[in-house]
């Protein structure tokens, strides 16, 4: 049996609020950054560290891995949904276009109420987001698997990333219904938020993961 820890760490403020943003490649505000800087400073020793791409989570992993003399993963795998002509507008405009739009319009309404069968105009489905954050996950479990054995230092692995893949592994994680809405109903995760995740992993390769509270 091998044991390692994960947080999962969702990137901070943004200098543009109110905003649907998945792709948008939109900053830290100063705010932001001291959440980040406040949720890291209660890590234990980080072994490795991974992050999106996109800068609200990737500039701020980069600083870190250099002060602590980490080398970065960077994975278009934990970027956020892509809500294609939504992403980077304003909720207003969105909601304004909903109360004007044909009923076989997709509105955000009906995208939030069942993502399963309203896809984003021009964007990404839950089908394509799921697979790609579960692909990240069992590589991650499989990498962990592999380079565990014998090793008897402690592992914690620090995971940058978006709150709707944060949202989807803690549904993992918990067992909660997928294809389904609860973890993204009933799961808020604020900005700065520090999850932590332990896995145990078996003989038989079979991940055992906790969230520790």
């Amino acid at each position: 049996m091998s044991e390692f820890n994960l947080y999962l760490l969702r990137h901070g403020e943004l200098v543009q609020k109110d905003i649907l943003c998945g792709r948008t490649d939109i900053a830290l505000s100063d705010l932001g950054k001291q959440q980040l800087i406040a949720a890291t400073n209660k890590l234990p020793k980080i072994s490795s560290c991974y992050s999106s791409p996109l800068r609200r989570c990737r500039i701020f992993a980069e600083e870190y891995c250099q002060q602590h003399e980490l080398a970065l993963q960077v994975s278009s795998q934990l970027q956020e949904m892509d809500f294609g002509d939504w992403d980077g507008k304003r909720y207003q405009t969105l909601w304004q276009a909903q109360a004007s739009s044909d009923e076989e319009s997709p509105t955000l309404g009906a995208f939030w109420q069942n993502p399963w069968r309203c896809l984003p105009p021009n964007g990404e489905s839950m089908e394509s987001f799921t697979e790609r954050v579960e692909h990240f996950w069992r590589n991650l479990l499989a990498e962990f698997h592999q380079t565990a054995h014998g090793n008897n230092n402690e592992q914690n692995i620090l995971v940058l990333s978006h709150g709707g893949v944060i949202r989807y592994l803690l549904a993992k994680v918990l067992q909660l219904p997928i294809p389904g809405t609860t973890h993204m109903t009933n799961i808020d995760v604020p900005y700065g938020a520090l999850i932590h995740i332990q896995i145990l992993i078996d003989s038989e390769g079979k991940a055992w993961p906790k969230l520790m509270l």
